[in-house]
């Protein structure tokens, strides 16, 4: 049963509100909260699992990150051209945006404070490793080869098709 607003009123101070998870009457059917809790479950599995490994390896994407971000500071200043660059890493590495905008921050935070980037590293091993993604960044060279074939033989193509079509506005 849920207070009424006369009883909240009665009590002096703030008061917590226990219960925020979204209502089954409300129109989340029980099999999408299942999945949804097991999603939560999994990614806070996933967070403590590497917060465990202080030490970071160089290939980390986070890790990455985080040198390219120290490398791009002026100061303690990040360009916004270069923050845009960094995202635009983040992304090809698979680390969500959330994640990238957090360890920009940390990055600057320990370079406002004076400290080594050493010292963030607890803090950006509690973030979800895209370990299980493969990096846009890295394109076999088999693939890039039939790509560009792919799109030699579209252009012949398009060439051949304007070809007979102009030639029959000519001719007809």
């Amino acid at each position: 049963m849920r207070p009424t607003a006369s009883r909240r009123q009665k009590s002096i101070g703030p008061k917590l509100i226990l219960d925020a998870r979204p209502r089954r009457d409300v129109g989340l059917e029980p099999r999408t909260e299942s999945v949804f809790r097991k999603a939560v479950a999994y990614e806070m599995l996933q967070a403590r699992e590497s917060a465990r490994d202080r030490t970071f390896d160089p290939t980390d994407a986070r890790w990455r990150l985080a040198t390219e971000t120290q490398q791009a500071l002026q100061g303690a200043v990040l360009a916004f051209e270069d923050r845009r660059e960094l995202l635009a890493l983040a992304n090809r590495l698979g680390i969500r945006s959330f994640d990238a905008n957090l360890i920009v921050a940390l990055v600057q935070d320990r370079a406002r404070r004076g400290e080594p980037l050493q010292s963030a590293a607890a803090t950006i091993a509690m973030l979800p490793n895209p370990q299980g993604k493969w990096p846009k960044d890295t394109v076999h060279a088999q693939g890039e080869r039939g790509l560009a074939w792919i799109w030699i033989a579209a252009m012949v193509t398009a060439v051949a098709v304007d070809a007979l079509l102009v030639g029959w506005l000519m001719f007809s």
